[in-house]
């Protein structure tokens, strides 16, 4: 367990809790607490198998530490603050099915839809919220065609632990609409005004603790627990990839960090008079130190074994080691970059190609040898399509601008390129570093039209890339092909790959 003296905090700017266990002041008073409703929280959970080389995480032991606090507390709730189908490796393959499964299986009751359940877009989402046991809560994303939330979410629920009356309600981010794929029917409304129309509601069907589960920054939960007309008790957050706590007046705001490394627990004492008298919160570390629950084991490697009949088989190799590191691919020309990039402009037989660095998710230096469909899903999990576009070469350089102010802050916004030669300069001013640009050897004219493959993500100005909007669309992102095959069919065509560092993106030194 992590007490919140030992572990990163936050509070205000950065303020440290010196107590996991506080009375409320003037909600407190001489009467005992009278019931005890603890609350249980993950977010952003990508696998169903340990992480760190096995050291945290995984669902077999998770299950073991949740069933415990259930049993030590049936006025339990297990929500989970969004971003579970996407991405990974197993759910390029899976399409999510098997975090599904394994959530089923674990008995978690609510989840907040996060940006990253878009990602295979709105039909895959919409069929994985069929198979849940659970229910998602999306009150401020509704289908534009039935004004409802979404695939058959509900906006919120009113439930009764221990004689309380409980409400909670799930937000999502309305950049999900910029950062994923959820398609022109759904409508990501303002999380503010919808919980202050839900405060209002809920309070008057009889809540007395107001929850919510949410997936935005921690800076946006802040806002909304400071809203007037906002009252909540907790927030149950997602988004973040590192354990963080906080409070906001009145509202505890917690988020567990990534793939079940931690399991967030926040009990709440509710008087008699159904007013909150005392909370505390803890952060259980899912270790080597627990025991794998051997029923969720079974599910975890039933799921694993799967994925790996696909995914395990060997497709071709690459003589030299290809740089997928998440560092390198948004700061630099990278090796990786150069071959997936090559790949879309052979595939789509156009003048330049372009990737977002955010978009290749290796994460690792992939080792000279045999390379496998897991490889190649790992360098780009997420479904995406390529798209061909006609830019001027004006709108190219003005693309090849807003990528590289990106480098300064390691963004996914920073462009791996095919066909293009780039030297620019980082001290001079966003949107003047370009010193020089060649398209195929030639100089860039400004006037001239090219063709380029780009993935559909940045293809529809997302990453912070909208000069490409300005783009003519010749080939769209429901006529391309997926990445994937792309890049399948390029390793088994080559056979061997040896892709090389050829000056595509060089900074000049000072």
């Amino acid at each position: 367990m992590i007490h919140p003296r030992r572990h990163r905090v936050v509070l205000a700017v950065v303020l440290l809790l010196v107590a996991c266990s506080a009375p409320l002041g003037p909600l407190g008073g001489p009467a005992p607490p009278e019931a005890r409703i603890t609350l249980l929280q993950i977010n952003d959970v990508y696998t169903l198998e340990p992480v760190d080389d096995g050291r945290r995480g995984g669902f077999a032991r998770l299950a073991t530490l949740v069933k415990r606090i259930r049993r030590e507390n049936p006025a339990t709730v297990l929500a989970l603050g969004g971003d579970v189908i996407s991405p990974s490796v197993a759910s390029t393959l899976l399409k999510g099915e098997q975090m599904i499964g394994g959530l089923n299986a674990l008995g978690l009751d609510l989840a907040a839809l996060g940006n990253h359940e878009f990602d295979f877009g709105p039909t895959i989402l919409a069929q994985r919220m069929r198979e849940s046991a659970f229910t998602w809560l999306a009150a401020n994303v509704l289908d534009r065609r039935t004004g409802r939330p979404f695939g058959g979410a509900r906006s919120d629920v009113l439930v009764t632990l221990g004689g309380v009356r409980v409400a909670v309600y799930g937000l999502t981010t309305p950049d999900s609409a910029r950062t994923s794929s959820p398609g022109p029917d759904v409508e990501f409304r303002d999380p503010i005004t919808t919980a202050r129309a839900l405060t209002t509601e809920l309070k008057g069907r009889g809540a007395q603790v107001l929850v919510a589960v949410t997936h935005q920054e921690m800076g946006n939960d802040r806002a909304l627990a400071a809203a007037p007309g906002v009252e909540l008790d907790v927030i149950l957050g997602g988004h973040e990839h590192e354990p963080l706590i906080a409070e906001e007046g009145r509202t505890l705001i917690t988020k567990g960090g990534a793939d079940a490394r931690y399991l967030v627990q926040v009990d709440l004492w509710i008087g008699g008079d159904g007013r909150l008298r005392e909370r505390s919160w803890a952060f259980h570390e899912v270790s080597e130190r627990l025991a794998p629950d051997p029923d969720m084991a079974a599910i975890v490697r039933a799921y694993g074994e799967r994925a790996d009949r696909e995914l395990g088989v060997e497709v071709g190799r690459t003589a030299v080691p290809l740089e997928g590191r998440r560092s390198h691919l948004r700061t630099e020309e990278t090796n990786l970059g150069n071959f997936i990039t090559d790949a879309m402009r052979a595939q789509a037989r156009t003048d330049v190609a372009l990737i977002n660095g955010g978009g290749i998710r290796s994460d690792r230096v992939i080792p000279p040898g045999p390379l496998t469909r897991r490889d190649l899903a790992a360098m780009s999990p997420f479904g995406n399509v390529v798209m061909t576009l006609e830019l001027t070469g004006r709108v190219l350089r003005e693309v090849l601008e807003q990528a590289l102010p990106q480098r300064e802050r390691e963004a996914g916004g920073f462009l791996q390129v095919s066909g293009l030669a780039v030297t620019f300069d980082p001290a001079r001013p966003v949107g003047q570093r370009i010193v020089t640009i060649t398209v195929n050897g030639a100089p860039l004219d400004p006037d001239k039209t090219y063709s380029a493959a780009v993935v559909d993500y940045i293809g529809h100005g997302k990453d912070g890339l909208d000069a490409f909007l300005k783009g003519r669309v010749l080939v769209d992102a429901m006529n391309g092909p997926l990445i994937a095959d792309i890049l399948l069919k390029a390793v088994t065509t080559q056979g061997t790959i040896a892709p090389a560092l050829d000056g595509r993106l060089r900074p000049i030194a000072r």
